[in-house]
């Protein structure tokens, strides 16, 4: 009975229209873009730094017998 007599609560505010949403997402996506392009370049760079010490590793586990002969030896050539 209490209820009949007390003011009545105010209606909730209004959510976010559909435009907004639309904004939020679309800020959202390139926020992830942006993102992904910073990692990708920040990757790059290290990649970049290393040089040239990959090379040095891979010789380290190749044994002789492994080394197919890619020329056709000493020869001269016949130009």
């Amino acid at each position: 009975m209490g209820g009949i007599f007390s003011t009545p609560k105010p209606a909730p505010p209004p959510g976010p229209s559909k435009a907004e949403l639309d904004a939020i997402a679309k800020r959202e996506k390139l926020a992830d873009e942006a993102k992904a392009k910073e990692s990708r370049e920040i990757a790059s760079r290290k990649r970049s730094r290393r040089g040239s010490q990959g090379l040095m590793t891979d010789f380290i586990g190749r044994q002789p017998q492994d080394d197919e002969q890619m020329t056709l030896g000493p020869v001269r050539n016949p130009r």
